[in-house]
């Protein structure tokens, strides 16, 4: 018995409105052994038993009655929130079949006709039941995945109020679920009426389709008067129930903090940079003059005493004079190469400016490769001090010492454009270019160099390159104003 009474309350409940008893008695016949059966002979006292609890899984709601009719009844129960989901079956006699049309228009799943036929009314209300306990199933999952999401949801109404959030929102705004039903959304994202007002033509829905937008960052309030960043998704859903607004939103206050961290490393990585490639210039510069004033001394005053020994013992030592002459040409081949030391480490043109120094580059390229070779300059040549200097012509000599290794060009350009605050410089080939991926992913030193170079200027290296079509590699770096 205990078993039974266990049973028959776990069971789906139907309520049956009619006004006809004989048609009340042989449904509940028919589906007592089912499920439950209440059972009401008015419209008024239908929806009496619809509203209370429990409330029935499924209403079977006869149309012609007296007083309140069936769609009276069926109009009221969509309009209010606590049984518009429940399916309703409408009753018809066959006459009144041409009114299906309306009772679907006002929210019925179904129709069956009188008189009943018992196979008929069982299969319908078995789909129909077991079409809502998959509904409710769904909703129930939905609901779980609003309330352990890792994001804050929010459910608004047309009128932006909220009807529904999760934990996360209680977390991070600090209000409790109460206060925060009902509560408008302007409240708690002040900036979320322009963006939607913004976006509402972009946002135009039929019935059941969604449409979402995304607002990079808004302004989120919090009980206390604090606030927080947050990155927020707005859908817009157009549903039979109303106009419906969700808001997905995160909290980016990490995010943007490790961002900030991200963007000190990477100034303290410039600023090291800058301090190591000064100190390598520096040096350079240093072995530059050591080599050249002293080394390329010592090989002068070396070739001047070899001049002098024919005319001392030429004619005491035979043969003297043709040795002395292949010594000095070795000497003359030393001092040339301490000077191209000399050149490379640190190049004499430097000292007469950015655009000098290029165009002897530009006249060095030309020497020992078969090309083509164009150098334009614009703008006002603003000094430009000796760092950026040395930096830009490094750039611009390793971008032709690649050409000249790999380009197979015919063509080269240089441009230098002066444009305060900036100078911006690129160098143009139409040799045989690259994929840039696959280039940086090797880590060629060239392009390495240059890259790091690039990052000591404060700046980015553009690399432009695809096969078959050339290759542009161009950097824009800020002006510094040097005295003069």
């Amino acid at each position: 018995m205990n078993v039974h009474l266990q049973d028959s309350a776990k069971s789906p409940l139907v309520l049956v409105v009619d006004d006809t008893p004989e048609i009340l008695s042989l449904i509940h016949t028919l589906l007592r052994e089912t499920y439950q059966v209440k059972s009401a002979n008015s419209g008024q006292k239908g929806l009496q038993i619809a509203q209370s609890n429990p409330q029935p899984d499924l209403i079977l709601l006869d149309i012609t009655m007296p007083g309140m009719d069936g769609y009276e009844v069926c109009i009221q129960l969509k309009e209010d929130p606590k049984t518009r989901d429940i399916p309703v079956i409408f009753l018809t006699a066959k006459s009144e079949i041409e009114n299906e049309e309306r009772g679907f228009s006002l929210g019925a799943v179904d129709y069956v006709t009188k008189p009943i036929g018992p196979s008929v009314l069982l299969a319908r209300v078995k789909t129909q039941i077991a079409a809502h306990a998959q509904r409710r199933s769904l909703e129930g999952m939905f609901k779980d995945v609003i309330e352990f999401a890792p994001v804050i949801f929010f459910v608004a109404d047309e009128d932006l109020s909220i009807v529904q959030t999760n934990a996360q929102a209680e977390q991070h705004f600090g209000y409790s679920r109460q206060e925060l039903t009902g509560m408008n959304l302007k409240n708690l994202l002040p900036q979320c009426l322009n963006f939607m007002r913004t976006t509402a033509t972009h946002l135009h829905t039929q019935p059941g389709e969604a449409k979402i937008d995304a607002n990079p960052e808004l302004t989120c309030l919090r009980n206390d008067g604090t606030s927080f960043p947050g990155s927020a998704t707005f859908s817009r859903l157009d549903t039979l129930h109303g106009l419906l607004h969700t808001v997905v939103l995160v909290n980016v206050t990490d995010k943007k903090q490790t961002l900030k961290r991200l963007s000190e490393t990477q100034d303290s990585l410039r600023e090291l940079a800058a301090i190591n490639e000064s100190a390598r210039e520096n040096e350079r510069k240093s072995i530059a003059r050591e080599v050249h004033d002293e080394l390329g001394q010592v090989m002068t005053a070396l070739r001047m005493r070899l001049s002098l020994m024919p005319m001392l013992f030429g004619a005491e030592i035979p043969g003297l004079s043709e040795s002395v002459d292949s010594m000095k040409a070795l000497v003359d081949r030393a001092i040339k190469g301490v000077r191209n030391i000399a050149t490379v480490l640190r190049p004499e043109a430097l000292n007469l400016g950015l655009v000098p120094a290029i165009e002897w580059l530009r006249d060095e390229f030309l020497r020992h490769n078969e090309v083509r070779c164009v150098f334009d300059y614009r703008g006002l040549t603003d000094p430009v001090d000796e760092m950026r200097a040395m930096l830009i012509y490094r750039i611009v000599q390793e971008s032709l010492t690649n050409i000249s290794r790999y380009a197979n060009a015919t063509e080269v350009k240089i441009l230098v454009n002066f444009s305060r605050p900036d100078v911006e410089v690129s160098v143009t080939d139409d040799g045989c270019g690259f994929d840039p991926g696959e280039v940086l992913i090797k880590k060629t030193f060239g392009l390495l160099g240059m890259r790091e170079r690039a990052l000591t200027l404060g700046c980015d290296l553009m690399i432009l390159s695809r096969p078959g079509r050339g290759t542009t590699i161009a950097v824009k770096v800020p002006l510094k104003r040097i005295a003069t």
